[in-house]
Parts: C-alpha cells; structure tokens; sequence
C-alpha cells in the first residue's frame, strides 16, 4: 500500500509543478512589454506558385528580399515597399531556396521554397 500512495504522491507532484509552469510562463507572456508594443512590419507570409512567389507583409514598409541557394549564394534581391510582392523564379534552376526578408526595423524572416 505504501507504493501506491509513494505513486500518488508523485502524480501529483507532478501535476502541481507543471500547472505552477503553465501558469508562470502564461503569466509572463501577458505582462510582457514587447507583447503589448505593436511595430510596424510585423509577420510575413510567402506564397509559392508554379513559377513565381508573393511575398505579403502587413503594413507597407520598406522590406528587402534576399532569395538564397543551398550554397548560401544570393540568387536575387529586390527591395519593396509594397504590401504584396509578387517575384518570378521561373529563371532559377530546380532545387531548394531560402527566401530571406528583413524590414529597417531589423525583423528577420525566412522561408523555404523549391523550384521544380
């Protein structure tokens, strides 16, 4: 009998500390000072299509595209300020890429295409 409650007794040990976590880590989230700041730029979306990509961001803001290799070469690079950006690739050859964006505020993205 003394197992079972040594048992119990550490289920909810257990139990205890990982809502006391869940609880701290909700905690901080919400008081956090850059949760509550609003910058502009803000997430992006890549969208890839047959031969091209469109490069969405939220507010329009000076945005700079950089789409790289698997060798790390800069294949292209362009600069917008547009909300939506659409970018051929219909010219690079097939493989993997990595679409790179980074606004003035130094907000870094990246996303991963293949061109087939």
């Amino acid at each position: 009998m003394s197992f079972l409650n040594l048992f119990i007794a550490t289920l909810l040990t257990l139990t205890f500390s990982l809502n006391i976590n869940a609880a701290t880590s909700l905690n901080i989230q919400s008081t956090s000072p850059t949760a509550i700041q609003k910058v502009e730029g803000g997430p992006r979306t890549v969208i890839q299509a047959m031969t091209d990509i469109t490069v969405q961001q939220p507010t329009a803001t000076n945005l700079y595209i950089t789409i790289v290799d698997t060798d790390d070469n800069t294949v292209l690079e362009t600069e917008t300020q547009k909300v939506s950006t659409l970018i051929s690739v219909a010219g690079l050859e097939k493989g993997n890429y990595i679409v790179e964006t980074i606004d003035d505020n130094g907000d870094y993205q990246e996303f991963a295409i293949t061109v087939d």
